[in-house]
């Protein structure tokens, strides 16, 4: 066996000593053993490997609220990505890498409340997904990345007070989830994502004047008149699958704070 294909296995096996620590919640050793993967993913010039070390310690960060930390390590690896991807244009996989790393780029900036970066981000990740879907229309894992990106970049522009930019963004989201749970009606995160996008949309619907595009999605047929009235639509549909989301996640976190937003937003709409 080669030196080369050693170190790759050495490396594959720390790489799955991290995750079965981050499983058990054992964060700081999870970071111990990554970084020594990380020494030994650049000393043997293993790219692909170095940028999945270096997405999985910006997770933890992440997740642990440290995110100057994340906004350093997920910026290291999508230097990494890019360089994957600059060497093979056309690996779909490499493309994803690229964009998922760019949307986590936005969420982390959008957290330190430099908008107009975070909106860069989104904007870039959105490009590549776009080009993404119109290669692989099928591929529910970049369509649901493709859905998650558009609904951060929607909730942001949101925040910025940008509805019309925001609301063509959130129908697109809001049908490409559509279409994943025609597929997969029992995915709880696909759920999930949808009512979070009708939530937005509707509350950005409700906030200007201007007609909204119109969407050839059926689920969209009851939604009708003028804006208000389809945004009070979207922000009740949000909350009834909200609702029914709570009951089998009682303790979910997240699922209270979006319905707890839904609540809010439709005080505003009546």
């Amino acid at each position: 066996m080669s030196r080369s294909k050693i170190k790759n296995l050495l490396l594959l096996k720390q790489i799955h000593k991290a995750v079965a620590l981050i499983k058990k919640g054992k964060y700081e050793k999870a970071l111990q053993t990554l970084d020594k993967s990380e020494k030994a993913a650049r000393a043997a010039e293993s790219t692909e490997a170095l940028y999945y070390i270096l997405f999985t310690k910006g997770g933890i960060f992440y997740s642990a609220s440290r995110y100057e930390e994340a906004l350093e390590v997920y910026e290291s690896a999508l230097e990494v990505g890019e360089n994957l991807l600059s060497k093979a244009p056309q690996n779909l996989d490499y493309q994803h890498y690229t964009g998922t790393t760019l949307g986590t780029l936005g969420n982390l900036l959008r957290k330190k409340g430099n908008f107009e970066a975070a909106a860069e981000k989104y904007a870039l990740a959105m490009e590549i997904y776009d080009s993404l879907l119109l290669i692989a229309p099928e591929n529910s894992l970049f369509r649901s990345y493709a859905g998650e990106n558009l609904n951060n970049y929607g909730g942001l522009l949101l925040e910025m007070a940008s509805f019309e930019a925001a609301k063509p963004l959130l129908y697109q989201a809001s049908e490409i989830y559509t279409a994943l749970l025609v597929d997969s009606p029992d995915n709880l995160s696909y759920q999930a994502e949808l009512a979070s996008v009708l939530s937005k949309l509707g509350s950005a619907l409700i906030k200007t004047e201007i007609k909204s595009p119109v969407s050839s999605g059926e689920w969209l047929e009851e939604e009708c008149g003028d804006e208000r009235s389809k945004g009070q639509g979207f922000l009740k549909r949000a909350l009834r699958i909200q609702e029914d989301l709570l009951k089998k996640e009682p303790e979910s976190k997240q699922v209270q704070k979006e319905l707890a937003l839904t609540k809010e937003r439709l005080g505003e709409a009546f």
